[in-house]
C-alpha cells in the first residue's frame, strides 16, 4: 500500500473522441502530481481521457456531477442558485465519494466544476482550485469570486489572464500561477521529419506547398473558425502555393453548415481540408507551417498556440487573454491582431510567406521561447512551489446546510448535469467548448421534447376528430332512422 498522501482530481468532462485542453492538462497535472501523491482521476463518463489515464498507471472513477455555469458567467440570483446547488442530491452523492474514498486533497478542474469543492470543504478535506478560464466580467463577479474562495484553500491559475479577476479581492496569498508545460519524451522529435512528410503525403499536401492550419477539439464560433475561412480565402486569392487545414469535431451543426457554405463559395474551395479528428496531433503540427489562431473569447491560457510553438511553428493569433499572454511571452507579440480584424490576420500570415527566412526565424524564437518560459525547468520549479504549499494547507470545515431550499429551486440554466462524452476549450479552451456543448444538446433535449408534445397533441386532435365524426356518422344514421319510420 503506498504511503504517499492521496490527492483526487475531478475533470468537468470527458469527450469520447477529441480530448480538450482541459483534459489534456489535467493528466498532464495528474502525471505531474504522481511522484508526490497517490492521484486518482474522477470523471463524468468513459472517454479519451479515461483511456490515457489508464495507459498511465492512473486510476480512474467514473462519476457525474452537475456543474455550476454560472460561476464563469455571473449573474443576478448567482448566490441564491448556489445555495440550492449546495443543496441538491448531487452534494450529498459528491459527499458520499469522498467519505468512501477518503483523499487527503481535492483538486477540482475549471471553476464550474463547484459540486467536489463543495463537498470536500464540508469535510474538512483542503481544496485546490484549478482555474483554467476568464471568468466573465459581470457586474456580478463577486459572487463567483466569493464562492472560489469560500470553498478553496489554495487557487490555481493557467496564467495571469486567469488570475486576474482574482485580483481585486485581495486574496493574493491564495493564489498560485502554474503554466501549462509538456513532456519532451512524449513528443518524440527524432520523428518529426517523417511525421511531416507522411502527413502530407496522406493530406495531398505537396513539397512546395505552404500548409497553414487551425486546430480546435470543436468548432465553435468562439473558437472564430469562421474568421480563419475568410482569412485563408483573402490569403489564398494572394497565394496559389498556400494550402490551408481545418481541424476540429463538427460541435453545432447550423455552425458547421456555415462553415461548409463559406468553403464552397471561397473559390478555391479544392484548397481547403476539414480534418473531424486527428489522433496524432503531433504529426499535425509537423505538417503545417503556419498555424492561425483566431480565438474570439478572452482564453484562459491558449494551448494551441504553446504546442505550435513547441514544434517551431510561427503563430498568428488574436490578441485574445491567455493568447496574447503567450506570444507576448515569447517574443511574437507583433504576430497578435486585435479580436475580430480579420485584414490583420491576412496581413500577418502573407508577411511571414512572403518572407521565407523571417517565418523561419519567427518558428524557431518561438520554441526557443516556449521552452524558456514553459517548459519543464520553469515548470518543475513551479510545481515544487505548489507542492510544498498543498503540503501545507489545514484542514478547515464548512457545515452545509441541507433542509432550507428545495431542489427544485435549481433553474437548469445555472446548474445541469456532465455529458461524458460530447461531440474538446477550451481548444482546446477548455471549459467553453464544454459549456457550448451543453447549451446546444440542451436546445436539442427542448426540440425533441417540442416535437414529442407536438406529435402528442396532433395524436390528440386527430382522436377528437375521429370521435367527433363518429357522432356525428351516429346522428346521420338515427336521423335516417327516424325519417324512414
Amino acid at each position: 500500500m503506498s504511503d504517499k498522501k492521496k490527492l483526487m482530481l475531478f475533470s468537468h468532462v470527458c469527450n469520447s473522441r477529441n480530448i480538450t485542453g482541459a483534459e489534456k492538462l489535467l493528466l498532464f497535472l495528474a502525471r505531474t502530481f504522481s511522484s508526490y501523491f497517490d492521484c486518482t482521476i474522477v470523471m463524468p463518463g468513459e472517454g479519451r481521457l479515461t483511456q490515457l489515464a489508464n495507459e498511465a498507471g492512473i486510476r480512474t472513477i467514473i462519476h457525474e456531477f452537475p456543474l455550476m455555469y454560472g460561476i464563469f458567467t455571473p449573474y443576478e440570483g448567482l448566490i441564491q442558485d448556489i445555495q440550492a446547488y449546495i443543496q441538491s442530491p448531487g452534494c450529498r452523492v459528491a459527499i458520499t465519494l469522498l467519505q468512501d474514498e477518503r483523499p487527503d486533497y481535492v483538486f477540482v478542474n475549471t471553476c464550474v466544476n463547484a459540486m467536489p469543492a463543495i463537498a470536500a470543504k464540508s469535510l474538512a478535506i483542503p481544496v485546490i482550485w484549478h482555474i483554467t478560464e476568464v471568468i466573465i466580467d459581470t457586474a456580478y463577479i463577486q459572487h463567483a469570486i466569493n464562492t472560489i474562495d469560500q470553498y478553496s484553500d489554495l487557487i490555481i491559475c493557467i496564467s495571469n489572464s486567469a488570475m486576474t479577476p482574482f485580483l481585486p479581492y485581495r486574496i493574493e496569498d491564495k493564489l498560485a500561477l502554474l503554466y501549462p508545460s509538456w513532456n519532451q519524451d512524449d513528443l518524440n522529435s527524432s520523428e518529426w521529419q517523417s511525421w511531416r512528410w507522411q502527413k502530407r503525403m496522406k493530406w495531398g499536401i505537396s513539397a512546395n506547398e505552404k500548409l497553414i492550419g487551425y486546430i480546435s477539439s470543436f468548432l465553435t464560433p468562439e473558437k472564430g473558425a469562421d474568421h480563419f475561412i475568410r482569412a485563408a480565402t483573402l490569403i489564398g486569392a494572394a497565394h496559389p502555393e498556400t494550402r490551408f487545414v481545418i481541424i476540429g469535431g463538427e460541435l453545432d451543426k447550423e455552425f458547421f453548415r456555415k462553415l461548409r457554405h463559406l468553403v464552397t463559395y471561397s473559390g478555391i474551395k479544392n484548397r481547403f481540408l476539414f480534418v473531424d479528428h486527428e489522433q496524432n496531433i503531433e504529426a499535425a503540427y509537423c505538417a503545417m507551417d503556419i498555424v492561425i489562431i483566431p480565438g474570439l473569447i478572452r482564453e484562459g491560457f491558449g494551448l494551441t498556440a504553446m504546442e505550435a510553438m513547441i514544434f517551431g511553428k510561427p503563430v498568428v493569433a488574436y490578441a485574445s487573454g491567455g493568447l496574447e499572454e503567450i506570444l507576448t511571452s515569447v517574443g511574437s507579440g507583433c504576430f497578435l491582431a486585435p479580436p475580430g480584424n480579420e485584414a490583420e490576420l491576412v496581413h500577418k500570415a502573407r508577411q511571414l510567406l512572403e518572407t521565407p527566412d523571417l517565418a523561419e526565424q519567427v518558428g524557431r524564437n518561438n520554441q526557443y521561447g516556449a521552452v524558456a518560459v514553459f517548459g519543464r525547468g520553469a515548470h518543475d520549479e513551479r510545481v515544487q512551489e505548489i507542492i510544498g504549499r498543498i503540503q501545507g494547507l489545514s484542514r478547515n470545515p464548512i457545515p452545509l446546510p441541507f433542509s432550507s431550499v428545495p431542489t427544485s429551486t435549481v433553474p437548469q440554466s445555472a446548474v445541469a448535469p456532465v455529458e461524458s462524452a460530447v461531440s474538446p476549450s477550451v481548444g482546446r479552451t477548455q471549459g467553453k467548448v464544454g459549456y457550448k456543448h451543453r447549451s446546444v444538446s440542451g436546445r436539442r433535449r427542448k426540440r425533441k421534447a417540442g416535437a414529442k408534445s407536438r406529435s402528442r397533441r396532433k395524436t390528440a386532435k386527430r382522436s377528437s376528430q375521429r370521435s367527433t365524426r363518429r357522432k356525428s356518422s351516429r346522428r346521420r344514421r338515427g336521423i335516417r332512422k327516424s325519417g324512414q319510420n
